[in-house]
């Protein structure tokens, strides 16, 4: 049980670790224009409709949870018994809950930043043929169902696979980095050795 927890516990470092990276402040950026800032909205606005953005992030972390937990099942090699199972289900709530609380804070100042990102990223004619493409039915599609490649049965077990190996390889880094944590600190808390007594 207890590989089985680090591993899934690994799995939401990661993703926390990337949250905190977002929350750090961004080097100073150049000012943007006006009219190429709300042109990048719009694009924005026509790829992700604000409607289905919520359903969208939920699609994501849904597919992410399930490929992790069946991975770090695998990789550990511990298939839990009924009462580990119960345990695990009501953790993987209780995540799902948090997740979906971070969603509806966090998501309205992240499409905000992606307008931004687009306005730097492409010129106003870009934005103006991306636009174009979005405002098709082909081009809606192919923008709004990428998130839901996640979800293909072939592309879920390449990304369960893919997980079950990052697992398998950083099993045993967590193990070294216990083991050194462990006799740092017990060096650390160690009295200091006699000094040996003077000869006279």
């Amino acid at each position: 049980m207890r590989p089985l927890l680090a591993a899934l516990a690994l799995a939401v470092a990661a993703s926390g670790a990337a949250g905190h990276a977002q929350d750090r402040p961004a080097p100073a950026a150049t000012p943007l224009d006006p009219e190429t800032l709300a042109l990048a909205g719009e694009v924005v606005d026509l790829a992700f409709p604000p409607e289905t953005r919520h359903a969208m992030y939920s699609r994501i972390i849904d597919a992410m949870l399930a490929q992790t937990r069946e991975a770090a099942t695998a990789a550990t090699g511990h298939r839990p018994d009924p009462g580990e199972q119960q345990i695990l289900d009501r953790y993987m709530e209780r995540l799902r809950a948090e997740a979906d609380r971070i969603i509806t804070e966090r998501s309205p100042s992240l499409f905000a930043a992606f307008a931004r990102g687009y306005a730097r990223m492409f010129t106003r004619d870009e934005l103006i043929q991306i636009r174009a493409f979005v405002t098709t039915s082909a081009g809606a599609k192919y923008v709004q169902r990428s998130s839901d490649l996640l979800s293909d049965p072939d592309v879920a077990a390449a990304n369960t696979a893919y997980l079950r190996t990052v697992f398998s390889a950083v099993q045993p880094l967590q193990t070294q980095l216990r083991d050194e944590l462990i006799a740092y600190r017990q060096s650390e808390a160690s009295p200091p050795s006699p000094s040996p007594p003077r000869s006279h």
